[in-house]
Order: structure tokens, then C-alpha cells, then sequence
């Protein structure tokens, strides 16, 4: 692929692929555009407050989860912001909790998650704050493997991203195809019931951890081609998960491949798939950083309130979403309702 519009798909594809479970969904901006590093600077310190740590990436998003988090909590704790990049170790991130002494920390993308993981396999008998856990692919699979950890979902549930499609195009929305891997099929599961009560079947095929781009172009094709679901599904919905979407050439040769002939609308979950210079995704509901930040804000208070035992705290979903449309492949492709505009945030032509 050499022309103009394949340049640009793989720069978009770059920017959000790197934070899906290994630090991919939500790292892009929503433009496409090279991640672009921000300062941060914390806000004075209060004699007395109690502190509270955060760990993240400097990019745009993330920066805009930690702005309105950050103005919520000013007031009641000490903000300190680590700040994690592709060279951090977890003994570095270990040695800023233990220099800081933190009430709580807070852990952005499943990078530093994972660092923050190694540090307390590494530390079994030293006591660990609670953690609240953002901005990651699959929250609740990582709090598994953390010792006192909630937090907040990424993933908007496919119910929601079902609805708000059949409210943008003509074409008929009642049955979903979805491909995942075992680890996910519980989640898979949860989206099958929530999907009905809108009268939605999502039809699922599992695919192996170590699936191939070819092995994937076969599961897609079963969806979309009546192979073996019993019926030609209306919509793709593609889950936020690095072995699906591990980078760019593996996009290109197996979703991109197996779809151009499909002419099915994609769902994906980050807005960086949604371009029209390079189509491909159709619809992005994507959690609202202001909002998930704000959310975060309410979690922390609520668990300070309560002890910080996080153990009696489930994963949250995020109350506030945002919907992202490539209009122009709506028009072509699938038909724009009359009133669509009023239910797009984000409408790209």
C-alpha cells in the first residue's frame, strides 16, 4: 500500500492501536493525528491533605480524564502525577508510590496497569493502596490480577453502540456479529443478554488466542456470508482486543480484506477506526473523557467514604458516552436517516 489514503489509515491505525490490553484502544487523539505529549504540572500542595497518585501516558485523552479528575479532587488531596512512557520500569513506578505514600493511586491504560501489576508480584508481602484502574481495555479482566482494585470500564456496552446505529442509518440493525477469544467470552455473554432486551441478537464465533489473519478472515466471513450462523448478520461489531487488532498489517490483511466486500456497517470501540479519508469504521461510541474523569472523581470520594475497601466496589461502566460517524460512507453505503445528525457527536465527512 503506497497511495495518500492507505499513508493515512496506517497513521491512524498506529495512534489507536497502542493501548488495546498491551496499551492500544485509547491512545490516539480523535483526529488520527500523532499522539502529541502534554506537560502536567499538579496543583500546590495543602498541608494535611491526604495524597493521591496518579500514573499515566501524557497524551491528549488521558490528559483530558486527568483535567476534570484533577479539578474535582484539588481540594481534598495532594495530586501527584507520574508520568509513563514506553521506557518506564515497574521498579520506577513502585519507587514513586513508595516516595509519595499515597491514599490511592490511580492508574491510566493497561500499560502502567501492568507495570503496577509486576510491581506487586514483586512486592507479595508489602501492603498496596487501593487502585482505581481507567482508561484500559477489559477493567474488569485486569482487577483480576490486582490486589485491591476497582475502576471503570472502557468498553461501552454493544447494546448501546447497536441502538445509537439503528438511530443514524436506514438499513435494518437486528442481528450482530462479534468475534473473540476465549478469555472473553464471558463478556461476550453479558453483551448477548443486554443485547436482547433490544431485541438484538449478537451472534458470536470464537476464535483461537493465537488466531492467524487468515483464521480471522475465515470467522468474519462465516458472519457475513451465512456460513455457519444461520443467517447474514446486519452489522460487525469489532471488540477492543490487541490479538484481534494487533497492528495495522494484521488489520489490513484480515478485517480490511474480508469487509471490503461485505458492505456491512463496523461498529468499533475508538474513534481513530472512524475515517473517511480510509473507510472502514462506521460508528464509534467511545466513553466521554470529561465525564469518565468526573466519574472517576465521584468513585475515589465514595471510596474514601467507605474506608477505600475497593473489594466491595464492582468495575463501573461509563455513565457518559460519545458517538463518532463516518457520514459520508453512511450515504453511500447504508442510507442516512432523516434525523441522524441529532444523535451523532461527531459527524466526519
Amino acid at each position: 500500500m503506497t497511495d495518500g489514503k492507505s499513508m493515512n489509515w496506517r497513521l491512524a491505525a498506529r495512534s489507536a492501536l497502542f493501548l488495546c490490553l498491551a496499551g492500544c484502544a485509547t491512545m490516539g487523539n480523535d483526529t488520527g493525528e500523532p499522539t502529541q505529549l502534554l506537560p502536567l504540572i499538579d496543583p500546590p500542595a495543602q498541608a494535611g491533605a491526604p495524597d493521591l497518585f496518579i500514573a499515566m501516558p501524557t497524551s491528549i485523552n488521558f490528559a483530558e480524564v486527568r483535567k476534570s479528575l484533577v479539578s474535582e479532587l484539588r481540594r481534598n488531596f495532594n495530586i501527584h502525577t507520574f508520568a509513563v512512557g514506553p521506557e518506564t520500569k515497574a521498579t520506577d513506578l513502585g519507587a514513586a508510590i513508595l516516595a509519595t505514600k499515597p491514599v490511592c493511586v490511580v492508574l491510566m491504560n493497561n500499560a502502567t496497569i501492568n507495570l503496577y501489576r509486576q510491581y506487586q508480584a514483586a512486592n507479595s508481602k508489602l501492603p498496596m493502596p487501593p487502585a482505581v484502574l481507567l482508561m484500559a481495555s477489559f477493567v474488569e479482566e485486569a482487577q483480576g490480577h490486582i490486589r485491591r482494585a476497582t475502576g471503570i470500564a472502557y468498553e461501552v456496552p454493544g447494546v448501546t453502540a447497536f441502538v445509537n446505529l439503528r438511530s443514524v442509518i436506514n438499513a435494518p440493525i437486528y442481528r450482530v456479529g462479534v468475534i473473540y477469544r476465549p478469555p472473553f467470552r464471558r463478556f461476550v455473554e453479558v453483551q448477548k443478554a443486554l443485547a436482547e432486551k433490544e431485541h438484538v441478537d449478537l451472534l458470536a464465533v470464537s476464535v483461537p488466542n493465537d488466531v492467524t489473519a487468515p483464521g480471522l478472515r475465515d470467522a468474519i466471513h462465516a458472519l457475513t456470508n451465512d456460513v455457519t450462523t444461520g443467517g447474514k448478520v446486519d452489522a460487525i461489531w469489532m471488540l477492543n482486543d490487541n490479538g484481534l487488532v494487533r497492528d495495522e498489517e494484521f488489520v489490513d490483511d484480515a478485517w480490511r480484506a474480508e469487509l471490503s466486500d461485505a458492505k456491512l456497517p463496523l461498529i468499533v470501540g475508538v474513534s481513530n477506526f472512524v475515517d473517511p479519508s480510509s473507510p472502514f469504521g462506521t460508528l464509534a461510541v467511545v466513553p466521554d473523557h470529561e465525564a469518565l474523569g468526573l466519574q472517576a472523581a465521584n468513585l475515589i470520594f465514595d471510596l474514601s467514604e467507605n474506608d477505600w475497601r475497593v473489594e466491595n466496589h464492582p468495575v463501573e461502566l461509563p455513565l457518559s458516552v460519545k458517538t463518532v460517524v463516518d457520514i459520508k460512507q453512511v450515504r453511500a453505503s447504508f442510507g442516512l436517516r432523516a434525523d441522524a445528525l441529532k444523535h451523532i457527536d461527531r459527524a466526519l465527512e
